[in-house]
C-alpha cells in the first residue's frame, strides 16, 4: 500500500469515527481497526471477516496499519464459524491455511485416555518446563490434562451430553486433540474448530499455553485455564449435535454457562454481562463474532435463567431437539420449553425479564441468579409523574427484546393510571410492584392499570417483552397520569403508635410482635427503637421512607447480634419527622 493509499485508509477510518462519535448512522461503540475500515467501506465484508481471524490468533498476515493491542480476551470460536461458513474462493484458502493445526514436537495422552495433549518445550509456543514429579511430563501439561478429564466427566458422564465426534485419527489416535500455543498476544482464551462441513464435525481445541499474558486481567492463570476448558469442550460436544452458523449465539450462550457449572468460584461470565443487560431491547439471539458488545457471551444469562427456574436438563434437550431438526430456529427453542414452561418460550421470556430487573443493588427475589447482587443494573426509562399531567415514553423493542420503565411515587399521596399502546406484534406485558419488603408481579391487563395508594410503593415498573420469534423495531408507547385523589384508603388524622400484639409476646409461640402506628404526614426518618427498661438499646429500625399510612413495624425478639432477649417489660419508640411516641410491650419466653 503506497503512501498516498495508506493516508486515504486513515481519512475515511476518521470520517467513519466522526460519524460514530456523532451518532449519524451508527451507534456509538468501542470498534476495533478492521471493523472502523469495514463500516467505512475501505474493506469489503470477506477481507475484514479474514483479518479479524488473524487479529484473534495474533498471526503476522494482519497488514501493520491494523494491528492493535486486544482490549479484552474472548472466545474466538464464533468468529471462526463464522468465518468458515462465510469465506469464499482465496479468502478461504487463506483461512483453512492459518487454521491447520499445528505441529508440535511432543504429546502427552491424559490418564483416563480421552485427549491427547500437543505441546513444545521450546520456542514461541513452548510451555512452562517444571516437572515437579520428574516423570517427564511439564507440570501445566498435567494440569491441563486433569482439567481437560474433569470436563470429560462433568460433561458427558454427570450431565449426560454425547461425547464429541471422532476425528478418525487425524492427530494421531482416536482421542480428542489438544493444542497448546500461544493466544494470548491475540486477545483469544481458546477456540475449538470444526473441521467438517455439514451439520455435526469433528473439531480440535487450542488452549493458550500458560494464560499469564497482560490481557488476562479478569481472570488469568488456572482460573482462566478452568473456565476455557469448560467453555471450549462443550463447544466440541456441541459440534456433534449441531453447527451450523444460525446457531453461533445459543453456542457462546450455553458455553459460557458451561463455565459456570464447572467452576462456581470463577465467575469470568460476569465480565460479559453488561453487553447484554444494558440492551435489554435487542433480541436474545442478537449480535455475532464481529459484535463488540459481547452480546451473545452475555446472553449466558439466559442458560442461568432456564438452569435456575427450571432444569438443568432443558438445556441438553434444546442442543437434541437443535440435533433432530438440524437448525437453530427459536420455534425449536419453544418446543423444548414448551414441555416445561405452559406458553413456551414466550412466558419464559417474560418472567425472564422480571428476573433481570433484580440485579446489582435492586437483586433480591423474584430472580433467583446466587451471583445477581454482583451484577449490572439494567436502566429503565423514568416516567415523571405530575399531578394530572400525563407523563409519556415510547421506543422500539426488537423480537424477545423487553422495555423497562419506572415510576417512582417518592411517598407522594393519590395514584397512577398506567396505559400502554403496541400497535403491532404479540407482547407480554406486567408491572412490578415493589416495597421494602415485598415484590408483587402483576399482569398489566389490557395495557391499563389503576394503581390507587401509590405511596405504598418504593417503585413501580412497567415491564414490556416482544414474544415474537422474528422481527425487529415493534413499537410500544405508555402514558402514566398521577392523580393525588385516588387513594385506596383514608390518611390517618394524625401521627399515632398504637399497642403491640400479641402481649405479651411469645418468641416460642409467635414468630414476631406487630407494632401498628399512623403516619398522617409521609415521613423520611422514621424510626423504631427498643429498649430495656434501664435505657439500654436492644434494637433499632430505619431511619426509613414511610407514607401517609396505617402500618406496622415487625419485632423477632431479638437483639442487635441476633439473639433472644430475656423475659421482661420492654419500651418502644417511634420517632418520625419531628414526632415522636412510646409505649410498653411485655416479652415472655417460656
Amino acid at each position: 500500500m503506497g503512501e498516498s493509499e495508506e493516508k486515504q485508509v486513515k481519512m475515511r477510518i476518521l470520517f467513519s469515527m466522526l460519524v460514530l462519535c456523532a451518532g449519524l448512522a451508527l451507534p456509538a461503540r468501542a470498534s476495533t481497526l478492521i471493523q472502523q475500515a469495514r463500516e467505512a467501506g475501505v474493506l469489503d465484508a470477506q477481507t475484514a471477516l479474514l483479518y479479524q481471524v488473524y487479529a484473534a490468533l495474533g498471526s503476522g498476515e494482519l497488514p501493520a496499519q491494523y494491528r492493535e493491542a486486544p482490549a479484552h480476551p474472548f472466545c474466538i470460536t464464533p468468529l471462526l464459524v463464522e468465518a468458515r461458513a462465510q469465506l469464499r474462493g482465496d479468502h478461504q484458502q487463506r483461512l483453512a491455511k492459518l487454521l491447520q493445526r499445528p505441529s508440535l514436537s511432543r504429546e502427552y495422552l491424559t490418564p483416563a485416555g480421552h485427549f491427547r495433549i500437543h505441546y513444545d518445550l521450546t520456542g514461541r509456543d513452548a510451555v512452562d518446563g517444571t516437572d515437579s514429579d520428574r516423570n517427564r511430563v511439564p507440570d501445566y501439561v498435567e494440569t491441563v490434562a486433569a482439567t481437560l478429564e474433569r470436563a470429560w466427566e462433568l460433561e458427558t458422564g454427570e450431565l449426560g451430553y454425547n461425547p464429541p465426534p471422532r476425528d478418525n485419527g487425524t492427530g494421531g489416535g482416536e482421542e480428542y486433540d489438544v493444542y497448546l500455543i500461544q493466544l494470548g498476544s491475540g486477545g483469544a482464551y481458546g477456540f475449538t474448530y470444526p473441521e467438517a462441513s455439514g451439520n455435526t464435525s469433528q473439531s480440535y481445541l487450542e488452549l493458550d499455553n500458560d494464560y499469564a499474558d497482560p490481557i488476562y486481567t479478569q481472570t488469568r492463570g488456572l482460573d482462566a485455564l478452568h473456565a476455557t476448558v469448560a467453555h471450549e469442550f462443550f463447544h466440541a460436544i456441541q459440534f456433534g449435535y449441531y453447527q451450523g452458523r444460525d446457531g453461533i449465539w445459543w453456542q457462546e450462550a450455553s458455553s459460557t454457562w458451561m463455565e459456570e457449572v464447572a467452576y462456581p468460584e470463577v465467575n469470568d461470565y460476569l465480565q460479559y454481562l453488561s453487553g447484554f443487560l444494558r440492551q435489554p431491547e435487542k433480541s436474545l439471539d442478537s449480535g455475532s463474532s464481529f459484535s463488540s458488545d459481547y452480546h451473545i457471551y452475555g446472553a449466558a444469562l439466559f442458560a442461568h435463567f432456564l438452569d435456575r427456574r427450571h432444569e438443568r436438563q432443558l438445556i441438553r434437550a434444546i442442543w437434541e431437539e437443535l440435533g433432530r431438526r438440524a437448525s437453530a430456529g427459536l420455534e425449536h427453542f419453544d418446543q423444548v420449553i414448551r414441555q416445561t414452561v405452559p406458553g413456551g418460550l414466550g412466558a419464559a421470556m417474560s418472567e425472564f425479564a422480571v428476573w433481570n430487573y433484580f440485579t446489582g443493588s435492586r437483586h433480591r427475589a423474584p430472580s433467583r441468579y446466587p451471583d445477581g447482587e454482583t451484577y449490572p443494573q439494567l436502566t429503565p426509562n423514568r416516567l415523571d409523574a405530575v399531578a394530572k399531567v400525563a407523563a409519556e415514553d415510547s421506543g422500539l423493542v426488537d423480537h424477545l427484546g423487553s422495555a423497562y420503565l419506572l415510576l417512582e411515587p417518592r411517598l407522594q399521596p393519590g395514584g397512577v393510571v398506567i396505559q400502554t399502546r403496541v400497535p403491532r406484534g404479540r407482547w407480554s406485558q406486567q408491572l412490578l410492584l415493589i416495597d421494602r419488603d415485598s415484590v408483587e408481579v402483576r399482569p398489566l391487563v389490557g395495557g391499563q392499570a389503576r394503581i390507587a395508594g401509590w405511596d405504598r410503593y418504593e417503585q413501580i415498573v412497567v415491564v414490556l417483552v416482544v414474544t415474537e420469534q422474528t422481527g425487529s423495531g415493534y413499537e410500544y408507547a405508555v402514558s402514566a397520569q398521577y392523580d393525588p385523589n385516588l387513594t385506596d384508603e383514608p390518611i390517618p388524622v394524625a401521627f399515632r403508635l398504637e399497642q403491640s400484639y400479641p402481649n405479651p409476646f411469645r418468641p416460642g409461640a409467635q414468630a414476631h410482635v406487630l407494632i401498628p402506628f399512623d403516619l398522617s404526614q409521609p415521613s423520611f426518618q422514621t424510626r423504631l427503637s427498643i429498649f430495656s427498661t434501664d435505657g439500654r438499646l436492644v434494637r433499632r429500625f430505619g431511619p426509613e421512607l414511610r407514607p401517609a399510612h396505617s402500618q406496622t413495624w415487625a419485632w423477632d425478639g431479638r437483639n442487635e447480634a441476633g439473639k433472644l432477649v430475656k423475659s421482661g417489660t420492654y419500651y418502644y419508640v417511634l420517632e418520625g419527622d419531628g414526632v415522636r411516641a412510646t409505649r410498653t410491650l411485655v416479652l415472655v419466653r417460656e
